[in-house]
């Protein structure tokens, strides 16, 4: 490999530890604003729920650029590396790459699928407390206000909800 071939892909390497790093960071930040939502579904605790999913909205546009911007610099080092038509895998990629870079590199990587896995479960977790939470729910209404039962049409054949009334409850359940 030409000096300026090896300079190339330490500095692409270098950039692309940088990018894992500011991703594993957001994920960080992302996963700490996830548990304050659940914290606040667990507690009924609806004050600034707006500014809470605006902000893992931002997290989420922000995670998405720099996936783009590591993916550019993975296709650029595969190019460097010598790899031709062949997009190769992550790990490939890293066995071309010298040792110590390599396993930064290797172990950023697999400590950002981690945090990804462990956002993902966590996310699952709290679509399933809020699925069971609105079944039983659904059950309770159904059963307290049968009128309300049944589906409905619309004179063009789609369903349409029946009537939502508010209900005031003067007791606690």
């Amino acid at each position: 490999m030409e000096t300026l071939e090896v300079t190339d892909v330490y500095v692409k390497s270098c950039e692309c530890i940088s990018i894992l790093q500011k991703e594993i960071a957001l994920l960080e930040r992302l996963g700490a604003a996830q548990e304050v939502v659940s914290q606040a579904v667990f507690s009924r605790d609806w004050t600034d729920m707006d500014a809470l999913f605006k902000r893992l909205d931002e997290y989420g546009t922000e995670f998405e650029e720099l996936e783009k911007e590591r993916m550019g610099l993975f296709s650029e080092l595969s190019t460097i590396l010598g790899f031709e038509e062949e997009k190769p895998g992550f790990y490939a990629l890293t066995t071309r790459l010298d040792p110590d870079l390599r396993r930064q590199m290797t172990d950023l990587y697999r400590r950002l699928k981690l945090d990804v896995l462990k956002i993902r479960i966590s996310n699952e977790n709290l679509n399933q407390y809020i699925a069971s939470n609105r079944s039983v729910i659904s059950e309770f209404l159904q059963a307290a206000f049968p009128d309300r039962k049944g589906k409905l049409y619309s004179r063009h054949g789609r369903e349409i909800h029946s009537e939502m009334r508010s209900i005031v409850l003067d007791r606690s359940l």
